[in-house]
């Protein structure tokens, strides 16, 4: 096996596994000082000397992974603040996103609290959100603004994004918001950057096309022609990722390659009318050179972003190996620029944009063998549909596992519909919308008119994707695999993307070796036989729980929500969560009340997972009407909880109860419904939702059906719901309660914080620990905390 290979296989091992687990610097660097010289001194022996080369460089990057990482204190100090400071910077990118919003990157020199300035160690790099923006921001602009600084942070759950990591491989210290431009003020604007006049162009081009045709039509030229995808409609998107197309309207290696193409045949029909210069040299030798100073004006024309400039450094390699005449194996070559990537940046590793574009690319350079046989023969017409469908079957199948671990989304029509829409975008659109490009400096009218034939064409294919997803089982289905199940189908799909590499004796055996370790891999999540637990998710400032048997009954007791609704906790927290968890379906989903931070998480649940019952508090016709629609639309049986005590039917293993306290007079939090759990060996739990003091007292009047060991904090623990008279009467063992980091409500209460430490009773807080899990076990509960791939105890 070729060293780069050995090399990368190994930067991808130790990169993949230090999330998990780091090791202590010391050790680290004895190892790989230990494993070089065994390389060295076994150098001979080829295999051996490859496997320490291989664990060389796997301990030398799992190293490298904890100091990607910011560990400055002035960034810690200024998070705990929780308050407001003064801004003072340089505006050193802008990027739009949807609904009139922006993006900007704020290199911050001076930062104030109450006019006070802070001694900071360097420059921090700031992603500052734009609720209005208005465009008038360029790069090169001074600004003083006020905002509350965060530092990026992880909820603590199962299966989550990991956005600090993906802001730290984009350099990025800290985040603010800033409601619009008039809360700030420009001190300064540098007119003489390059890259201030090439944003103030594309800007230009951005107005031009968004003033001559329809919305929809111009977020989709803009997206397709200037790489800005942040302002793409989240349905639009959703429609184009369901169609397996999405990927055309992301600037990628596909549209350099084609700009490319473009370009070297316009080139090489004028350079063949100069017999000296083919005297010279080949084309093919000389008009790839000349081609890079057009690729590099559109990657800084469309921002220069991660994937685009992956290709730009590919299309450099590729235009100096045919000027030296030097061949290289393609698969090398691409594993090489992967190598570098990851040298260069190691956290790129897990965009998921880096992983799809080389996963891609691979699958299309380990089929080529295949498609370029059975396509030989063919006459053109023929050999041309046969290709493409090949091709996009061998990169579909290449990232189909990365596109189920980062987007949970299988699109089975992919490959028909990237069969009919990739020649329209390839061939038509995105050469007439790159040719407007070109036009817009000498001829705006005809580069206005080039981007609304643009238009026109990249609306029939939104049309087209609208169709596909419309037919019956092409719409797009949500699959949430936990690590386990992702890898499974990872080694089920290795051996077709590497059948055509394969020897022949050698298939069958290569193809077990995969697929049986895939079948225990799948099922491993699934055969774990758990307790009885109580899993409280860490969603912010809501509340969601979940609480299952050994018996593989599985109660969802709220879903948390945020009032924005660009982020959807159902879908981005609890759903991945699941799949880490092993939960396939529900057996209750229970509303305890219909507010907000309880409700609005449940809508991405109810639709996309097996509800058997959902239980409620209240007639529900008085719900929220968008639970009234999922409800109606999966016919999931509602069932309303009697007034006082009752027992749930569903529930197998120990006495599983609800309390409906509700009157008309009760005010909304006082109508949550309380769960009370108890096992035959005295394990009790009581979940008493967001109950406030006239709530709390009618729970206590109308007793409980035994002791409690484990109490969640009514109302995230305010002080106004009798938190010491729960305290005083139930004696708990321990206190649960979920509440956001430096929430503006400053919950839980600091008076109940404090009589809880004086009656020694501990308080576990998702704010703090993240994800909670409550086991059963012989001795009481026992209390873990999440943790990148498994819960850790922290029982007492």
């Amino acid at each position: 096996m070729q060293p780069i290979l050995i090399a990368l296989s190994a930067t991808i091992a130790g990169l993949s596994l230090a999330p998990f687990y780091t090791f202590s610097s010391s050790f680290g660097w004895w190892s790989v000082a230990f494993f070089c010289l065994l390389f060295f001194l076994l150098r001979k022996c080829s295999h051996l000397s490859l496997v320490f080369l291989f664990l060389a460089i796997l301990v030398l990057t799992n190293l490298r992974y904890p100091l990607q990482f910011s560990s400055r204190q002035d960034i810690v100090q200024i998070d705990q603040l929780a308050q407001k400071v003064s801004l003072t910077g340089e505006v050193l990118d802008i990027r739009e996103l949807t609904e009139g919003r922006s993006w900007i990157k704020l290199r911050a020199d001076s930062v104030a609290i109450k006019g006070q300035p802070m001694v900071l160690k360097s420059p921090l790099l700031i992603r500052l959100y734009l609720g209005e923006g208005d465009g008038s921001l360029l790069p090169g602009d001074v600004i003083r603004c006020k905002s509350r600084l965060r530092k990026p942070r992880l909820f603590g759950m199962p299966g989550e994004f990991n956005w600090p990591r993906y802001l730290a491989s984009e350099h990025i210290d800290m985040t603010a918001w800033v409601k619009n431009i008039e809360k700030m003020t420009i001190l300064e604007r540098q007119e003489h950057r390059v890259n201030r006049r090439i944003v103030s162009w594309r800007s230009q081009m951005a107005k031009t096309i968004q003033e001559g045709m329809s919305e929809n039509r111009a977020y989709l030229v803009r997206a397709l022609v200037l790489g800005e995808g942040g302002v793409i409609p989240d349905t639009i998107r959703k429609t184009l990722a369901k169609s397996g197309i999405s990927h055309l309207f992301a600037i990628s290696g596909l549209h350099l390659g084609m700009i490319a193409l473009l370009g070297y045949r316009l080139l090489l029909m004028l350079y063949r009318r100069f017999p000296r210069l083919l005297n010279w040299q080949p084309p093919q030798r000389a008009l790839p050179l000349l081609l890079l100073p057009l690729l590099f004006g559109y990657l800084l024309l469309t921002g220069g972003a991660v994937s685009t400039s992956r290709a730009f450094v590919l299309a450099v390699l590729v235009a100096t190996f045919l000027c030296w005449r030097y061949y290289v194996n393609p698969l090398l070559l691409l594993a090489s620029l992967a190598l570098l990537s990851l040298l260069i940046n190691p956290l790129l590793f897990w965009q998921a944009g880096w992983q799809l574009s080389f996963s891609g690319a691979a699958g299309i350079l380990l089929w080529r063998p295949l498609w370029q046989y059975l396509s030989r023969d063919l006459r053109f017409y023929f050999r041309y549909p046969v290709q493409l469908f090949l091709v996009t079957f061998a990169a579909m199948l290449a990232t189909l596992p990365l596109v189920l671990f980062n987007f949970h989304l299988f699109a089975p029509v992919g490959v028909v519909a990237n069969l009919i829409c990739v020649p329209i975008v390839t061939l038509l659109a995105l050469p007439i919308g790159f040719s407007g490009l070109l036009f817009y400096p000498f001829f705006p009218q005809l580069a206005g008119l080039l981007f609304q034939l643009c238009g026109f064409i990249l609306d029939v294919i939104l049309s087209l994707a609208n169709w596909f997803t419309s037919l019956p089982g092409c719409g797009g289905t949500y699959l949430f695999l936990s690590h386990w199940q992702n890898l499974a189908v990872a080694l089920f799909i290795l051996p077709m993307l590497l059948f055509p590499l394969l020897v022949k004796t050698n298939r069958l055996r290569f193809i077990v070796c995969c697929l049986l370790p895939a079948v225990v891999l799948w099922q491993f999540p699934l055969a774990q036989s758990s307790p009885v637990t109580l899993t409280m998710f860490s969603v912010g400032q809501g509340e969601s729980m979940l609480l299952r048997n050994n018996r593989g009954e599985a109660v969802l007791i709220d879903g948390g929500g945020f009032y924005s609704d660009r982020f959807d906790v159902g879908e981005r927290l609890l759903a991945p969560a699941f799949a880490e968890l092993g939960v396939t379906e529900l057996t209750a989903v229970v509303l305890t009340h219909d507010d907000l931070d309880h409700r609005k998480g449940l809508i991405f649940i109810l639709d996309n997972f097996p509800v058997r019952e959902f239980w409620v508090g209240q007639s529900p016709a008085n719900l929220h009407y968008t639970l009234q629609k999922v409800l109606s639309k999966r016919a999931i049986p509602v069932k309303i909880a009697p007034s006082g005590w009752s027992e749930l039917p569903f529930w197998t293993s120990g006495h599983l109860s609800l309390f409906n306290g509700a009157t008309p007079e009760s005010h909304k939090n006082d109508t949550s419904l309380v769960m009370y759990y108890r096992d035959s060996k005295g394990n009790s739990l009581l979940l008493t939702g967001d109950l406030e003091e006239p709530g709390v007292e009618k729970l206590l009047e109308a007793g409980l059906p035994g002791p409690v060991s484990l109490l969640k904090l009514p109302h995230h623990g305010s002080k106004f719901s009798a938190t010491d008279r729960l305290i005083d009467r139930l004696l708990p063992r321990f206190c649960l309660v979920s509440v956001g980091y430096q929430n503006r409500y400053h919950l839980p209460a600091r008076s109940v914080v404090d009589y809880l430490q004086e009656k020694r009773v501990p308080l576990y807080r998702t704010d703090f620990s993240g994800t909670l899990q409550a086991r059963y076990s012989p001795q009481g509960w026992q209390l873990k905390h999440w943790r990148p791939g498994f819960f850790v105890d922290i029982s007492p």
